[in-house]
This record gives C-alpha cells, sequence and structure tokens, in this order.
C-alpha cells in the first residue's frame, strides 16, 4: 500500500523551499511514499518581492504547483513548511490553512 504525503510549503527567501526540497527527497526513499510538493497562494504583491530582492526566489517557486484545498483530503500526511514572523506562520499559510473549513 502506498502512503500519499503532501509536502506544502510558503518562502520568501528560498530558505524554506530548501527544507521542503530535502523533506521531499528523504520522503521519496521511504519505500511506498508517493510525496507531492505544492505551495500556497502568494498574497504579497510583485512590486513588494522586488523590493525586498526576493524576485529570484519567486521565479523559482514558480515551477511548484499551488495547493487547492480539495487536494489535502487526498492525503495520508502532510507536512506544511513556513517560515515565521513575531511568533506566527506566515500570512500566506494561515489564508490557506483558513480555507479548509470545507474538509
Amino acid at each position: 500500500m502506498s502512503v500519499k504525503v503532501q509536502v506544502i510549503l510558503c518562502s520568501k527567501y528560498g530558505h524554506v523551499y530548501r527544507m521542503a526540497e530535502a523533506i521531499v527527497e528523504g520522503t521519496k526513499q521511504v519505500q511506498g511514499a508517493e510525496v507531492s510538493h505544492y505551495q500556497v497562494p502568494e498574497l504579497v504583491p510583485d512590486e513588494i518581492f522586488e523590493k525586498h530582492g526576493a524576485k529570484v526566489t519567486q521565479a523559482v517557486l514558480a515551477k511548484i504547483p499551488s495547493a487547492k484545498v480539495v487536494q489535502l483530503s487526498e492525503a495520508h500526511a502532510i507536512i506544511f513548511d513556513t517560515s515565521s514572523r513575531f511568533g506566527n506562520m506566515a500570512a500566506q499559510m494561515r489564508n490557506s490553512l483558513d480555507q479548509t473549513g470545507s474538509l
């Protein structure tokens, strides 16, 4: 039996992205594990990424599809990977999780 694992990330500068990549690679080594890699939809305008020097990272992240709420119910395990700010998760991750009430 396979185990479906989803890794869902939110990364501005790429640090969290690199951790998520390591999680994905490690999960692939587990026999019977099927891993999918997603990111939460971005809320920050492109101009802000440009101003903060994070535009290059966003170009790298463009290859990772956005997570959809309906996909979450397909997973046996979900690993959320996000930065924190003032002791709370990133607003993008919080926004995505706030939309899961229908599950």
